[in-house]
């Protein structure tokens, strides 16, 4: 009896020790993956600015937004961290009269980040210390002036979500999207300008 109880104790101690290294390795598993960050890229680009104004570390662009119509802007994405992570999908946001319509990806940002060459956004490993750059096409719906009331109309599109999967979790995380403090203002036809801003000066393109 003395060696069952001696055996059952040891056996006692070894599933308590097993539970401990995998509650410390669950923890530090959650840490590392919740935690783990992209970063905003050093590229930004807004080929249809109607017009630009600087303001200390901001530079804004304005955008005519008419019913119909689509813009289009870009945005990079930087991978700082010491893992691969898996960029999965931009999350679709859409406002009262537009939406995100398509979204296409420079994926190798050493070729250059010309929206002629960029191809469909499909999801792609970004490798530690490596960049992508990603074009967004925003369109307005037909009943887009219904939503916005000239002269006091005005929308922010601040960020753009990205889903990715880091070690297995996925995430989603929101990026400077190139449009910041966007508003509305009339133009001579009584169409909307929308404005988007971005750091200021605009870095160069990753060489």
């Amino acid at each position: 009896m003395a060696l069952t109880a001696a055996r059952a104790g040891r056996r006692g101690k070894v599933i308590f020790a097993a539970l401990l290294v995998a509650l410390m390795l669950s923890a530090t598993y959650l840490t590392i993956t919740l935690r783990y960050k992209l970063d905003d890229g050093n590229s930004w680009a807004n080929p249809q600015a109607l017009s630009s104004v600087t303001a200390g570390h901001v530079t804004e662009y304005r955008y005519v937004a008419q019913p119909g119509r689509s813009i289009e802007y870009g945005f990079s994405i930087a991978n700082q961290g010491p893992f691969t992570v898996r960029l999965e999908d931009v999350v679709k946001d859409s406002g009262p009269g537009f939406a995100v319509e398509q979204v296409h990806m420079n994926a190798d940002v050493d070729q250059g980040i010309e929206r002629g060459k960029a191809t469909p956004f499909r999801p792609i490993d970004l490798r530690p210390d490596d960049q992508i750059f990603v074009w967004v096409t925003l369109h307005f719906f037909d009943d887009f002036l219904l939503n916005y009331q000239i002269p006091c109309a005005g929308f922010s599109i601040e960020t753009q979500k990205m889903r990715f999967n880091v070690l297995g979790m996925q995430r989603e995380q929101a990026f400077r999207s190139a449009t910041s403090s966007a508003s509305q203002r009339p133009t001579p036809t009584d169409d909307l300008a929308a404005a988007t801003s971005r750091p200021s000066p605009a870095a160069a393109p990753p060489t």
